[in-house]
């Protein structure tokens, strides 16, 4: 399991423990690990861009094939950014059993905090505050330092502080330099040399990821027959509902379901 963006660690927050104990019950076997520079990792996880991710993943799922019973079905379970990390490592040729997005966007990074930032405005500012956003992914294209870049975008007028809640991006280097690694990748190739079985979960009422725009995306990548979609009406980027919030009903048993369907042991392991 490889959890989202940010310093996300095992339990990605309080998300994974849930729905670890449930694939556990489903005698599924978990593995999930803290991502670099977070818990019990070294270095830092704004070293890592997509394809570094992948090859943590890469480098976990190695050691939970070692220690496992040998011929073990093992597939991936990535969570938001998540999302884009399994793709990518199951798209490298490791036999992989399958592969679940959850809330993981078949669109660009740029692309999904577009979405996001969109979702986030009440006034009738939204295309100027959009546009603003689309000219400091300009800038970061051209792969300035944070110096240069802020330096770029106050020449140009562009009122980069006034986007909510990206203040942060603009105030250390380090997450500014991640910010423009990750902005522009595309998970469509990677999707589509993905040779297993796929399901991508996600949430309508998601106001993180563009769930519509992802599954169209989802279903022009991967190939037909290994692509399945389930859009669950009332979920969110976790697909919690309700108050107090609360998986939506048919999510958990989604994904056991999926798993053990495309994860048969080989005859005469137990």
């Amino acid at each position: 399991m490889h959890p989202g963006s940010g310093p996300s660690d095992r339990d990605n927050d309080v998300l994974f423990p849930p729905i670890r104990e449930h694939l556990l019950r489903a005698g599924i076997a978990v593995c999930s690990f803290d991502k670099r520079g977070v818990g019990g990792s070294a270095g830092s996880w704004l070293d890592a861009g997509i394809a570094d991710q992948a090859d943590d993943l890469l480098a976990a799922l190695t050691v939970f094939e070692s220690e496992s019973p040998q011929g073990l079905p093992l597939g991936l379970f990535g969570h938001s950014q998540g999302g884009w990390v399994v793709v990518e490592a199951a798209s490298r040729g490791v036999p992989v059993a399958f592969v679940i997005t959850n809330s993981g966007p078949g669109v660009s990074p740029a692309r999904q905090e577009r979405y996001s930032l969109a979702n986030k405005l009440t006034d009738d500012r939204v295309p100027e505050t959009l546009a603003t956003y689309d000219a400091v992914v300009a800038v970061m294209r051209e792969r300035p330092g944070l110096a240069a870049g802020l330096q770029q975008l106050d020449a140009a007028g562009v009122p980069y502080r006034e986007l909510p809640g990206l203040e942060f991006v603009f105030e250390d280097e380090a997450i500014w330099r991640l910010f423009a690694e990750i902005s522009d990748y595309d998970p469509a190739p990677a999707l589509s040399r993905i040779a297993g079985p796929v399901l991508a979960i996600f949430g309508a009422a998601d106001k993180i990821t563009p769930a519509e725009e992802s599954v169209v995306a989802l279903r022009a990548a991967v190939r037909p027959e290994l692509l399945e979609v389930e859009v669950f009406p009332d979920g969110d980027h976790r697909l919690l509902h309700g108050d107090p919030p609360r998986f939506v009903d048919g999510y958990l048993d989604r994904i056991s379901s999926f798993v053990l369907g495309n994860c048969r042991p080989p005859t005469g392991l137990e």
